[in-house]
């Protein structure tokens, strides 16, 4: 019992609470499982909680499990997209339909994003397409994005190790191929570079961003996945346009790309801390 008041205390001096929910999405073939860790983390520390799950069938409905009101405290919502090999692209165009209906439907004015890999870069071109559109869409108040591929994706076929992603040459990326130029910008722009690149000016001004990359530190400069310069090319595109913007480096085997989201305590603790730790004991 003085335990649980001294956690219940500590937290209550240290970290926000508000009925703001946190919307976490998966990358490429992920599942129910993907974000399920990250989401543990921030339930075992008592600051949030996991209250709904939304799912989205291949032709496009909505599902929902779970109640989201105002009277909850740091809610927590995941994202499951059935078809999980649909994209980038198809992947934003459904976080439209999701994020309206939790407009009209529980009246969610706000939230905090949440996604890893393909699920970073479906955030960033969510929010480029919307903007700040307040009335079908919730402003966006801090965004976590983790190992996104911004910039490219290291075609592992070619190094014969086992790929993540769909071998499509448009992605094409090799360990060291690419560096960013002195003012952020990457040398070589890739077409799903090009296309956020064409829309930059629209990512909502308000909004705190947290980009997570990893870093094997074997030579590769990547998580073996997404090189450090695609992971970092967001800087170019948002930086100087958002209210905060922060890259954070994880270093080592842990750094690697699928391990940034399972029991990671580097990224689990950074996550938990820029969502809702206050500001003043940050």
């Amino acid at each position: 019992m003085i335990i649980r008041r001294l956690q219940a205390n500590y937290i209550r001096q240290n970290y926000t609470t508000s009925a703001t929910p946190t919307i976490f999405v998966h990358g490429w073939t992920g599942d129910k499982h993907s974000e399920q860790e990250m989401v543990d983390a921030a339930q075992n520390s008592k600051v949030a909680r996991h209250v709904m799950s939304i799912s989205v069938t291949p032709t496009g409905i909505i599902k929902f499990k779970g109640h989201l009101t105002q009277r909850e405290k740091n809610p927590i919502v995941e994202v499951v997209f059935k078809n999980n090999r649909a994209g980038e692209v198809q992947d934003a165009m459904w976080l439209k339909s999701i994020m309206a209906a939790l407009r009209a439907k529980y009246h969610v004015t706000a939230y905090n994003a949440v996604g890893h890999s393909m699920g970073a870069y479906a955030w960033v071109y969510y929010n480029l397409m919307v903007g700040n559109d307040a009335k079908q869409y919730p402003e966006l108040k801090k965004a976590v994005l983790i190992a996104g591929p911004y910039d490219g994706i290291i075609n592992n076929h070619k190094l014969n190790q086992p790929t993540e992603f769909p071998l499509n040459k448009l992605w094409d990326d090799r360990p060291n191929a690419n560096r960013l130029l002195p003012n952020g910008k990457p040398k070589i722009i890739h077409p799903e570079y090009r296309l956020l690149y064409r829309m930059r000016a629209r990512f909502p001004k308000q909004a705190r961003v947290l980009n997570i990359y990893g870093n094997l530190e074997n030579g590769t400069h990547s998580d073996g996945v997404i090189s450090i310069p695609s992971a970092r090319s967001l800087a170019y595109l948002i930086s100087g346009r958002v209210q905060e913007y922060r890259d954070y480096q994880v270093k080592g085997p842990n750094a690697q790309h699928s391990r940034l989201h399972q029991h990671n305590f580097f990224v689990d603790r950074a996550l938990i801390n820029f969502l809702w730790k206050k500001t003043s004991v940050r």
